[in-house]
């Protein structure tokens, strides 16, 4: 394993890499995790591919600037690691957040995507491939009171870095979720600020940056542009979800080459460190075919 910072438009990011001969796979974490959340997923990998995890901007061990959050920018920090390492293509596997980042990269960097997996972007906010039944009047309206909620809210932070673990780790049991991959991922994340207090890396100002963003995406704009193949991995209630479900396959048919997976037991985002052999063996039979 080989650790080291990378210098790209202007801000260093932290690149974990495990290194092979075989293909290259990235790993994009999603929004307020961090390349920790891929650990349990490396064993599956390692020995057949060379793998890269990052820390997106703004997350984990990387600069926290005051902008760049929108995922083509995030996508073009990708691209400079990419360089950056002497690699012309890889495949891409985005979280939550890292597949938008993902499949920013795919659309505007095509030569560089050998093949895309998403498991996230598998649906608008609004338009023709949202999930929102409301005017678009209504919409813009409660985008702006979510966002206002943000910048009105303290930013949360904590005397010590156990009591962020702890508030933390009962946040996600009360979903039933928590286990060692998980509190991996908090520690690995937390940021001491300069009152000596704790906070998690994706500070607030970064989170409402790039929601301001986020709620103008249309991702079918994406897909129109992918040429590489592309796997969606929903999760249960994704698929469950009717809005939702028209959007995956609406999306499918824009791509040149797409399939979707449902995992047993996929939660979005936190599938990776739950079932990370299931994650890790549905990527792999599509890395097979690809």
């Amino acid at each position: 394993m080989k650790e080291q910072q990378v210098e790209v438009n202007g801000i260093k990011l932290q690149v974990r890499e495990y290194e092979h001969e075989g293909e290259t796979i990235f790993f994009l974490h999603y929004g307020s995790g961090n390349l920790m959340m891929w650990q349990g997923v490396v064993p599956y990998f390692q020995d057949a591919y060379r793998m890269v995890l990052i820390d997106l901007r703004g997350h984990g061990k990387s600069d926290s600037p005051q902008d760049g959050y929108h995922i083509d920018q995030m996508a073009a920090d990708v691209a400079g690691v990419m360089e950056h390492l002497g690699l012309t293509r890889a495949h891409v596997v985005g979280s939550s957040l890292g597949a938008e980042v993902g499949l920013s990269l795919a659309a505007n960097y095509p030569d560089k995507v050998v093949s895309l997996v998403c498991e996230g972007a598998l649906y608008s906010e609004y338009g023709p491939y949202g999930i929102r039944n409301t005017s678009e009047g209504t919409f813009r309206e409660e985008v702006a009171r979510k966002l206002a909620k943000i910048r009105e809210t303290p930013e949360t932070v904590y005397a010590t870095a156990e009591e962020l673990v702890t508030a933390t780790r009962q946040d996600w049991e009360q979903d039933g979720f928590w286990n060692t991959n998980l509190e991996a991922v908090v520690r690995y994340g937390i940021h001491e600020i300069a009152t000596g207090e704790y906070t998690h890396s994706w500070r607030k100002w970064a989170r409402e940056r790039y929601l301001t963003h986020y709620y103008t995406y249309r991702f079918e704009e994406y897909y129109r542009r992918v040429a590489c193949p592309v796997l969606m991995l929903p999760a249960e209630d994704e698929m469950e979800n009717e809005e939702m479900r028209k959007a995956m396959e609406g999306f499918s048919q824009l791509a040149r080459s797409c399939k979707i997976v449902l995992v047993p037991g996929a939660v979005h985002a936190g599938g990776w460190m739950l079932f990370p052999q299931r994650m890790s063996e549905a990527v792999l039979d599509f890395l097979a075919e690809v």
